[in-house]
């Protein structure tokens, strides 16, 4: 009798082990098959190569080196770029010679992003709008104007209300940090945001595989054409150059960070108490993040300035150069006085 009932629940689980055994296969070919395509991916990536003119360096910060470049002589204009995937200095390409005609001129590649060392486990705000005083102290040497684009622009308001030497603040089409963020239906970032985020993400293989498909050829143009630009062609050779830098080694750790909110903080207490003589920067096309947000800007902030740039989304210093310059340079030459 007992060697039946034991005949009987091997018999039983047999079907059992097989599903198991096949599933686990399965799992296993599909992970493989995933973690093949990451490193071809990963391969084919070129290098990223420095886009943007000035003598370049690399300076020591607490949590890695952080690459930069410098040209020009005069009052010192700092240069900071956004964070979405593919965002590096080299954004300033358009506008960065002919401020060095008139200031001393530097830009920088925030830790995670270009030409920077990876940026650390646990990142957040605070540490960000160190990168900034500390590059200032350090590099720069005095009190300079600060330009800052997208998510940059909350780092640098950060950085001057902790006493960083900052002299004027221009925003350029500032975001607030997720997840105070606004996102449009079609943004891809935000079904992966809601759906990929915690430890899926983090996964050390589908977290990068689901990273490579927000960062396709395909998801970056459509992000450039939908909300980065109203010049559709320079949207497609940009978003090339997007996919390039996305790709590159390391750059998982900060997007992983951007997408999971580890960035947010109180932007707005912070805009409302320094004292730093501000300018907002808004193209006039932005569906997101569009200077249709400018009002609750100026209400916490009634003695900033704002300017908008015809013809232009989010990146009007890309796609107006002439009347970007037309605003920063006297408001930049406001700071010699």
């Amino acid at each position: 009798m007992i060697f039946l009932m034991s005949h009987r629940n091997s018999a039983a689980s047999s079907p059992l082990s097989a599903v198991l055994k096949t599933t686990l296969a399965l799992t296993g070919a599909t992970l493989g098959a995933v973690a093949v395509a990451n490193t071809v991916i990963a391969a084919r990536t070129p290098p990223l190569g420095f886009r943007l003119g000035g003598q370049f360096g690399r300076y020591p910060a607490r949590f890695g080196d952080i690459a930069y470049t410098v040209a020009g002589t005069g009052p010192p204009v700092l240069l900071l770029h956004g964070l979405d995937a593919g965002r590096s200095m080299a954004e300033w390409r358009a506008v960065f010679d002919v401020l060095a005609d008139h200031h001393t001129v530097y830009a920088f590649d925030w830790l995670g992003w270009g030409l920077s060392d990876t940026t650390g486990e646990g990142t957040n705000a605070t540490d960000f709008a160190e990168q900034i005083s500390g590059f200032i102290h350090d590099i720069v040497g005095q009190k300079t104007a600060v330009v800052a684009a997208g998510q940059a622009g909350i780092f640098a308001i950060l950085a001057a209300r902790g006493g960083a030497e900052i002299s004027r603040l221009a925003l350029v089409c500032p975001v607030p940090p997720a997840p105070d963020a606004p996102s449009g239906e079609s943004r891809a970032e935000a079904l992966l945001q809601s759906t990929l985020s915690g430890n899926l993400l983090n996964a050390p293989v589908l977290g990068v595989a689901a990273l490579n498909w927000l960062h396709s050829r395909e998801n970056l143009h459509k992000e450039a054409r939908e909300h980065g630009f109203f010049d559709k062609e320079l949207a497609q050779s940009e978003s090339q150059l997007w996919h390039v830098a996305a790709h590159q080694r390391g750059t998982e750790r900060g997007q992983r960070a951007l997408l999971q909110g580890a960035f947010g903080c109180d932007w707005r207490a912070a805009w409302r108490e320094i004292e730093v003589p501000s300018l907002l920067i808004w193209g006039r096309n932005a569906v997101r993040e569009g200077y249709d947000a400018a009002p609750e800007w100026l209400a916490l902030r009634p003695d900033a300035h704002l300017e908008v740039v015809e013809n232009a989304l989010l990146f009007p210093h890309l796609e107006q150069p002439q009347r970007f310059l037309d605003i920063v340079l006297p408001w930049a030459g406001e700071s010699r006085r």
